[in-house]
C-alpha cells in the first residue's frame, strides 16, 4: 500500500483520486524558500543573544576572525550533508546516510543516538523557553515545569494535525524571530564606523590573561560552533519537502550562509557599541541595541529571543518524531513507531517523543544531558562526512545535484575538525558517548537476535 492509499484509508480508490491526494500532499510540503527558513529556524536560538561575552572574552575584537574560521569549518560539515542528502528523498538525515553507506549496524547506532540526543535537546529547549518567559514576565515565577510541559503538549498536538499546519507555524515563527535579528544587523552596519572611531576595535587582539593565541582560538571556535548546532536537522525531514534531492542541498547552503552573516553582524555590532563593556554585561546584545535605538531595544531583543527559542521548539516537535519514524520505516525499530494518522503525521512517534521529553522535564536531569548532546551530535557529523566518500563509490540510483569539489579533501578535513571538537569536550561527556554507543550496539544485537529467533520459529 503506497502513501496515497494510506491517507485515503482504502486500496479501492481510483487513480484520479490518488493523484489528487498526492498533489495535495505535495503542496503541503516545504518549498525551497520554506525549507531554507526551516533550516534557519533549526540553527538560530536564544543562544546567539547570550554568546557575545563568551566569544569576546579570550580574543577581544579578534574573535571576529575566529568566527570567520569557524564558519568555514561549519560550512565544510554542512556541504557534506548537502551532497549526501542529494541521494535521498526520505526522512532520516544522518541515519539514512549511515545505513546506506555502512550498513544496518552503524545506521542503527547513528539513528538511535541521534533520536536520543534530539529528544534531550528538545527537553532543554522547552525548559529554556519557560526560563526565558519567566525572566520576561516575572509574575510566572515558579511555573517552569508547567510551562514547559504545556509547550510540549501543544506542539505535539499541532504536529499531529499534519505537515501543513506545522509548516505554517514554522515559517511564521521563523520570520518573526528574524525581524529583531535583521533589525539589529541593519543598525549594526551603520554603527560599525562609530565603534571603530570610538576605539572599540583596538587593540584588535586582546588575549585573555594566561591564554595562548592557539588556545584562545580553539576555545572561541568551540563556543561559536555550538551556536551552529542544528543545521543537521533539515535533512532529517527531507521527506516533507518538495523535490528534496534538489532542494535540501540548496536549503542547507542557503540557511547556513544567511545564519553565518547574521551571527557575524550581531557580534560585530555588539563589539562596536560596547567594546570591552561586553565583559560586564549579562545581556550584551540587548544592551548594545539599547545604545543604538534607546530603551525599546531591550524589549525588542528580549521578545525576539523568546520567539526564537519558541521556534526551535516548533522545529524540534516536527523533526524528532520523523527521525524515530524513519528508523522504524527502515525496519530497525518496531513498525508501530512509524504508524501515520490520516493527516500523514507519524502519530505514534509523536506521542512517544512527547512523553519521553516530558519525562526528562519531570526528572530535572535534562540540563546535564543537554551538555552531552554536543558530543552525541558528532555521531551524526563524522559518519556523514565519511559517507560522502563511500557513497561516491557505491552505485547509487542518482547523481546528487550538488557535489563537493576537491574529491575527498573536504570530508577528510571535516572528520579531523570533528574529532578535534570532540577531543576538546569534557572527558566525562566523552565517556558518556562511549557508553551510549555500547548501549545502542547492545540494543541492536538484542533486537536482531529476536528477529532471528522469530524467523527460525
Amino acid at each position: 500500500m503506497d502513501a496515497e492509499e494510506k491517507v485515503l484509508g482504502t486500496t479501492g480508490a481510483s487513480a484520479s483520486e490518488l493523484d489528487k491526494v498526492g498533489t495535495e500532499l505535495e503542496k503541503d510540503k516545504f518549498s525551497l524558500s520554506g525549507a531554507t527558513l526551516y533550516g534557519i529556524n533549526a540553527v538560530i536560538g536564544s543562544g546567539i543573544f547570550l554568546l557575545p561575552r563568551d566569544i569576546y572574552k579570550d580574543l577581544g575584537p579578534a574573535s571576529l576572525l575566529a568566527m570567520i574560521v569557524d564558519v568555514l569549518l561549519v560550512l565544510m560539515l554542512a556541504v557534506c550533508f548537502a551532497e549526501v542528502s542529494g541521494y535521498f528523498s526520505k526522512n532520516g538525515g544522518a541515519f539514512q546516510y549511515s545505513k546506506t553507506a555502512f550498513g544496518d549496524f552503524v545506521g542503527f547506532n547513528v539513528g538511535i543516538l541521534g533520536w536520543f540526543v534530539t529528544i534531550v535537546a528538545w527537553a532543554a529547549m522547552a525548559a529554556g523557553f519557560a526560563k526565558l518567559l519567566i525572566q520576561t514576565f516575572p509574575s510566572l515565577e515558579g511555573k517552569n515545569t508547567l510551562i514547559s510541559i504545556t509547550l510540549v503538549l501543544l506542539l505535539s498536538i499541532i504536529n499531529s494535525t499534519g505537515i501543513k499546519t506545522s509548516k505554517i507555524f514554522t515559517i511564521t515563527i521563523t520570520i518573526a524571530k528574524l525581524i529583531p535579528i535583521v533589525a539589529f544587523t541593519l543598525f549594526g552596519i551603520f554603527f560599525i564606523k562609530h565603534g571603530i572611531n570610538g576605539g572599540n576595535f583596538t587593540p584588535f587582539l586582546q588575549l585573555s590573561p594566561g591564554m595562548s593565541l592557539s588556545k584562545a582560538m580553539a576555545s572561541t571556535s568551540l563556543t561559536v560552533f555550538y551556536a551552529f548546532i542544528g543545521f543537521e536537522a533539515l535533512p532529517i525531514v527531507a521527506g516533507e519537502m518538495r523535490n528534496p534531492k534538489k532542494n535540501v542541498p540548496k536549503a542547507i547552503m542557503g540557511s547556513i550562509s544567511i545564519v553565518s552573516f547574521l551571527y557575524f553582524m550581531i557580534i560585530a555590532g555588539t563589539i562596536a557599541m560596547l567594546g570591552t563593556g561586553i565583559l560586564q554585561s549579562n545581556a550584551p546584545v540587548q544592551d548594545a541595541f539599547v545604545d543604538m535605538i534607546g530603551p525599546a531595544g531591550k524589549w525588542i531583543i528580549s521578545i525576539g529571543a523568546l520567539i526564537s527559542i519558541a521556534g526551535l521548539n516548533m522545529g524540534d516537535s516536527m523533526m524528532i518524531p520523523r527521525y524515530g519514524a524513519s528508523i522504524s520505516d527502515e525496519g530497525l525499530l518496531p513498525k508501530a513507531i512509524g504508524k501515520k494518522n490520516k493527516k500523514g503525521a507519524p502519530i505514534v512517534a509523536i506521542v512517544f517523543s512527547g512523553l519521553v521529553t516530558i519525562a526528562f522535564l519531570l526528572s530535572g536531569s535534562f540540563e546535564q544531558l543537554a551538555e552531552l548532546s554536543v558530543v552525541f551530535r558528532f555521531f551524526q557529523y563524522i559518519p556523514t562526512a565519511i559517507a560522502v566518500i563511500v557513497l561516491r563509490r557505491k552505485k547509487m540510483d542518482n547523481v546528487p545535484a550538488f557535489k563537493l569539489p576537491l574529491g575527498p579533501v573536504i570530508p577528510i578535513i571535516s572528520v579531523i575538525v570533528s574529532i578535534w571538537m570532540v577531543a576538546a569536550a569534557n572527558p566525562i561527556n566523552l565517556i558518556a558517548g562511549v557508553i551510549g554507543v555500547i548501549v545502542a550496539s547492545g540494543l541492536y544485537f538484542l533486537m536482531n537476535r529476536s528477529k532471528t529467533s522469530v524467523s527460525e520459529d
